[in-house]
């Protein structure tokens, strides 16, 4: 029979693990290629390996199995190192401190090699210790392991306390407080664990809630909104307290499941694993029902809100050059003038809100015909042209030949339009554009290369994610909304093609490409 501080020390640290991994996975399934999302990965799975080799380890007599478990207290080198790369990228300074986070990752590598061709540097020996059945002890390797950890950590700290002193924006104030606060209390708890190797007799019972801190980053994460304290801790608490909850009586069900079947005649074996596994699927389905639901309210909203929109701001317009052609006035004619541009633009961004739910739909069907590329190219440009013409700009089309393919010409087109009015907003007077048509392969190939504002490297992951622009496009482009490029990613993706965006950094200019399916 366990010791009651051992079970619930044990129940505790398998939740936190299990909490731990969903985060992670989640985190990673939502944008596999984002820096961001791929350290907070390795940093919550590794937490949550930790946190299983506690769990096992507690309970098992010293033996050889019980040191190999033990051993696996070297994840905490990738735990730390991942966390500091996080960090580093949720503040957008991972490029300029590329060779520092390459360091951290090369001494920790280094550490773990050590530790495992030198096995008893790193754990001489594991013990009993307080009401665990065995512990273990710390060799020369385990203290340069920790100290290492320590170190890291404090940078990590630092680099926070920094960036808060010299951030002005209430907004990425209001984040990096998020971040302190997290960093505070979640390694605040972590020592707990690390306290009884040095035979200090402090219980591994409060180490075991260590990993919770990473949820309310995870959620932050999720949704995109990096991150308002308030907001995001009181909901992220309420999920994690939720989950735990549900795990927690799911684990102890499972541990439980031998005294069970021994205790009460009509229980069997196999009744609790079935019992657990039907719960699990019950939530899982109730939770994606919630967010099926919350995606068609979502969508429902927009479409109404979009067409109620539509009518009265077609009806100024027409009202507008009504007055225009009314007015003699100069001054009174440049003042309607003014009113009819601004109303023009909400129309535009009312279509383009309408265009990107109407994307969002399963249920938009695709009517793909013969496009001609090139042709199509010619007369956006014509649109273009006033523009083009009022900056300056030298733009040039490489294409050998007509390209004919198979595509959706309403939203093909609506696609090329994004790339070239972009590459025209966002280039200087005197710039230049270059488009690259041609065939490669059985594919499509369309480029658009430029000599604006370029786009930083920990900005390309996220520069076609809904509503993000970037510093310099808000700085040239007050107006934008960031939804042409997310709705350009869902177009391309519906004609099974791919998209993305090449530059060299920050005022270097960018390509923006496609490539889609001939046929």
């Amino acid at each position: 029979m366990l010791d009651g501080a051992l079970l619930i020390a044990t129940i505790g640290h398998i939740i936190s693990s299990i909490i731990l991994g969903g985060s992670g996975i989640l985190v990673l399934l939502q944008k596999p290629n984002r820096t961001l999302n791929r350290a907070f990965f390795v940093a919550a799975i590794s937490a949550g390996i930790f946190g299983l080799s506690l769990a096992i380890g507690m309970n098992l007599r010293p033996s050889p199995l019980a040191y190999v478990v033990w051993m696996v207290n070297i994840i905490d080198v990738a735990l730390i190192a991942a966390y500091l790369h996080f960090i580093f990228a949720a503040l957008k300074i991972d490029s300029k401190n590329k060779l520092f986070i390459q360091l951290v990752y090369v001494v920790g590598a280094v550490i773990t090699v050590a530790a495992i061709l030198f096995p008893r540097l790193f754990i001489p020996e594991v013990t009993p210790k307080l009401f665990t059945l065995s512990y273990l002890n710390a060799g020369p390797l385990y203290h340069l392991m920790f100290w290492y950890f320590i170190v890291v950590f404090f940078v990590a700290f630092i680099v926070l306390v920094r960036a808060y002193l010299r951030e002005t924006k209430d907004e990425n104030k209001r984040r990096i407080e998020y971040f302190l606060f997290a960093t505070i209390i979640g390694f605040g708890i972590a020592p707990a664990d690390f306290l009884l190797v040095f035979d200090i007799p402090v219980s591994p019972l409060y180490g075991m809630f260590f990993g919770l801190y990473m949820v309310p980053i995870a959620y932050g994460i999720l949704a995109d909104q990096l991150l308002d304290i308030r907001v995001v801790i009181q909901r992220a608490l309420l999920y994690a307290v939720g989950i735990a909850a549900v795990a927690g009586s799911l684990t102890i069900l499972i541990l439980l499941n031998d005294i069970l079947v021994a205790q009460v005649p009509w229980v069997r074996f196999w009744m609790i694993p079935i019992l657990t596994a039907t719960i699990s699927f019950v939530i899982g389905r109730l939770f994606w029902l919630k967010l099926v639901e919350n995606d068609h309210i979502k969508y429902e909203f927009i479409t109404v809100a979009t067409h109620k929109l539509r009518t009265p701001l077609t009806q100024i317009s027409w009202g507008v050059r009504s007055l225009v052609d009314l007015t003699p006035d100069r001054e009174a004619r440049e003042v309607i003038e003014r009113i009819q541009q601004a109303n023009s633009r909400l129309i535009e961004l009312t279509n383009l809100l309408f265009a990107t739910t109407e994307e969002d739909s399963q249920e938009q069907g695709y009517h793909k015909k013969e496009y001609l590329a090139v042709q199509k190219t010619k007369n956006i440009l014509k649109r273009l042209q006033t523009s083009i013409a009022a900056k300056g700009i030298e733009v040039s089309l490489d294409a050998k030949e007509e390209i004919s393919t198979l595509a959706d010409d309403r939203r093909l087109s609506s696609v090329i339009e994004v790339f070239l009015e972009n590459a025209v907003s966002y280039t200087p007077e005197k710039g230049s554009i270059t488009i690259t048509i041609k065939k490669k392969g059985p594919f499509l190939f369309y480029s658009v290369r430029d000599s604006g504002i370029g786009i930083g490297q920990s900005e390309k992951n996220l520069i076609f994610t809904r509503f993000y622009r970037t510093d310099a496009a808000r700085k040239m482009d007050t107006e934008g909304v960031g939804l042409g490029l997310a709705m350009s990613k869902n177009i391309i993706k519906k004609h099974k093609g791919k998209i993305g965006v090449e530059s060299e950094g920050e005022g270097k200019g960018s390509t923006f490409w496609f490539t889609i399916p001939l046929w």
